[in-house]
């Protein structure tokens, strides 16, 4: 099998383990830690708004050193990190104990296993069949939302929160970090292949041309200097505040609207199993019509969903919101990822990655913290929910203003 695939596989599987730290399984335990720790909403949420502010900074420091060297040892470290961090979850006592492991430890574990790392190996490994391997890597948090978070959710239920972080934890350890280090390489030239697994293009005259001959290459200040890049940039910062804060507090929402815990956890499930569905749906857009056109699409198409599950009233409403709301989100990996190579080539991927992950993360961070701290204010996550809709349809015309550079 050829390789690229191969690190595809343990890419999904970073999501699906260490992704879900700080979105799905977040989401389960919030309530849980909630009732036994005393602490508010705010105050819990405020880990993931750190979390992403160490992942951005950090990314920025070690996004050239991904491009250099290669992802293999970044994502190893990033793991073993990760593992004893959210194990270490599991014995805190105090508010600086939970904001160092999760804020921190695993914030910059985020940045190997994420953002730089699997984004920068996938787009080394492949160009013409890029929409489908990010399409398979972006999946791994959504699969865990459909078939973990039940489980996750008993096992709460039975015994303890602190065992859902040992449980991660865990598996990090013993599954993701041994993967990576032995599975996860550069960059196919450095094992005499071409990306996708192609053959040289013959061209007449003895000469030929490779997928790598035909991609133009950007650097980063080249790039930085490109409307298209701070376009890009700002729509995703626009639909970033939903995308992160309506997943962190989504079971709360659930119990607050009079769900019980296990049918809030069960409708949390539902919205990853839309999730798992739109990650071949966005594959194809971005592979049929072009990252673009698929970036101009999501930016519609998330406004509406939004706006669908902030109008829902009851059980049944919620349910039916839940799914196309999932399906939509599974956008948000898949285009942020792919749009960077794609418009910028795969040579300085890494530091392109470093750079506008800084810039789209006040967003990302302030996205779970916002409806909480207005929920502990007033009471309701509506007004938030409804503004987040507002700011996706400004997304989308910006990303329509966003159109492929030409170097």
């Amino acid at each position: 099998m050829y390789r690229g695939w191969q690190i595809v596989g343990v890419s999904f599987l970073s999501l699906f383990i260490h992704g879900a730290a700080t979105s799905y399984l977040f989401g389960v335990l919030v309530v849980p830690m909630e009732d036994d720790l005393g602490w508010t909403r705010t105050e819990l949420v405020l880990a993931l708004t750190l979390a992403t502010f160490v992942t951005a900074g950090f990314g920025m420091l070690i996004g050239g050193l991904f491009d250099k060297h290669g992802a293999r040892t970044g994502m190893t470290l990033s793991a073993i990190l990760g593992g004893f961090s959210l194990i270490g979850l599991a014995f805190i006592n105090a508010q600086w104990q939970y904001y160092l492991l999760l804020g921190i430890g695993v914030g910059i574990a985020r940045t190997g296993l994420e953002n730089i790392g699997p984004r920068t190996a996938i787009a080394n490994w492949f160009i013409r069949k890029r929409a489908a391997a990010f399409a398979w890597f972006s999946g791994g948090r959504a699969v865990f939302g459909f078939a973990m978070v039940p489980i996750f959710a008993l096992i709460v239920e039975r015994s303890s929160w602190r065992i859902g972080w040992v449980t991660l934890g865990v598996m990090e350890l013993l599954i993701l970090a041994p993967l990576a280090w032995i599975i996860v390489r550069r960059k196919p030239e450095d094992f005499g292949l071409l990306p996708d697994n192609s053959q040289p293009i013959e061209q007449g005259n003895d000469k030929a041309a490779t997928p790598v001959d035909i991609e133009v290459s950007w650097t980063r200040k080249e790039a930085i200097r490109t409307k298209s890049l701070w376009f890009v940039v700002f729509a995703f910062v626009l639909t970033g505040f939903p995308a992160t804060g309506i997943i962190a507090n989504m079971v709360p929402y659930f119990t607050d609207e009079g769900l019980s815990y296990s049918l809030a956890t069960t409708a949390f499930a539902f919205y990853g199993f839309g999730a798992i569905f739109g990650r071949p749906f966005w594959g194809f857009i971005a592979s049929r019509f072009g990252v673009h056109v698929g970036m101009t699409f999501y930016g519609l198409a998330y406004g509406i969903a939004i706006s669908m599950f902030t109008l829902a009233s009851n059980p049944v409403t919620l349910f039916a919101a839940t799914w196309p709301l999932g399906l939509i989100i599974g956008g948000s990996q898949q285009l942020q990822a792919q749009a960077w190579p794609d418009y910028f080539g795969r040579k300085h991927v890494g530091s392109i990655n470093g750079f506008t992950i800084l810039l789209i993360t006040p967003a990302i961070a302030a996205g779970p913290l916002i409806p909480a701290a207005v929920h502990d204010s007033i009471g309701t996550y509506i007004p938030v929910f409804a503004a987040y809709a507002f700011t996706s349809f400004i997304a989308a015309g910006f990303f329509f203003l966003a159109k492929p550079p030409k170097k």
